[in-house]
């Protein structure tokens, strides 16, 4: 048997569905289903079962796909090396928050001098969860991700880049800053004055999302969610405006105007990784592209504040 086209038969056993693996292959439903059925011909057997919603592979079937998982990743390495001999190619990398973007814009002029045949594909703005499957679908080589204290660590490791500290942002005249006033940092236990408060939550599944959930559990309050957003810049403006309180990191606040931040003593904080594919065969653009993030100036951590509470 000749196994042509393998990318179709491991898309259909990752979706489980022939529908949706044509979406994502961008091809018809009916080449993917007679692609299938040609291919059961040939074998004299069924490569899934159909269970209602979704297809289970056979016996016969799981041999199939990792067949063609293994053509798949001997492809992309042959091309990978290839492309590796002559400085070409192209890096996948993710990045899970928007100074991610910010910080190709500083390293890529950088990178394209020095590797100008190799092209940068970007996945951004998703979250630590989605881009560790990404990572653990091979559909990305390398991540720049902002990880919760809680989230589990990857499993090939990572690089610590920074702690990036996160703050409670209000617009200036709400009623919590005239009782604070003169006041720079608080305790978490200040957050139960928000209870009922309007309150900007960050997007589903993000890192300060999570952080957000187990702080107001901690505190069993349960603030008014307004909205749910992954834009920090775009939050901030409408706190400015007085929408609602947010937790924010700390670089963006500086930028932003009409609001005023607290600091948390201890300090909340969360981590910068840059994590690479478990398999992936580092090339030389990419060592230099990890180079550039690493020494980047926005990742030389700064020794972390003492907080001391105000007499």
């Amino acid at each position: 048997m000749e196994l042509k086209n393998p990318e179709y038969l491991a898309e259909i056993a990752r979706q489980q569905s022939v529908t949706r693996a044509a979406e994502k292959l961008f091809v018809t439903q009916s080449t993917l289903s007679q692609y299938l059925l040609k291919m059961e011909a040939e074998l004299g057997t069924p490569l899934f079962l159909r269970d209602k919603s979704r297809l289970i592979p056979t016996d016969a079937g799981c041999i199939c796909i990792q067949a063609a998982r293994d053509i798949l990743r001997i492809q992309n390495a042959a091309g990978d090396s290839v492309a590796a001999l002559k400085n070409e190619g192209h890096i996948d990398l993710g990045v899970t928050s928007a100074w991610g973007t910010e910080l190709l814009a500083d390293i890529l002029p950088v990178f394209k001098k020095n590797f100008p045949n190799v092209t940068l594909r970007l996945e951004e703005n998703r979250y630590y969860l989605q881009m560790k499957a990404l990572l653990r679908a091979g559909k990305i080589d390398m991540a720049v991700m902002a990880v919760a204290p809680d989230d589990d660590v990857p499993p090939q490791g990572y690089t610590h880049l920074r702690h990036e500290e996160i703050v409670l942002v209000l617009a200036e005249d709400h009623p919590f800053c005239a009782a604070h006033a003169g006041e720079e940092t608080i305790t978490v236990q200040a957050l139960k004055a928000l209870q009922g408060e309007d309150f900007l939550y960050s997007g589903k599944d993000s890192s300060i999302r999570r952080m957000e959930e187990q702080l107001f559990d901690q505190l069993m309050i349960r603030p008014n969610p307004v909205c749910e957003l992954n834009n920090n810049i775009a939050a901030l403006k409408m706190t400015a405006g007085g929408i609602g309180a947010m937790l924010s990191p700390l670089s963006y606040v500086h930028q932003a105007k009409g609001v005023r931040s607290f600091r948390f003593s201890p300090p909340l904080l969360r981590e910068n990784a840059l994590v690479f594919r478990r398999d992936v065969k580092k090339t030389e653009a990419m060592a230099f592209m990890e180079e550039l993030i690493v020494t980047n100036s926005r990742f030389q951590e700064e020794p972390r504040p003492v907080y001391q509470k105000r007499k």
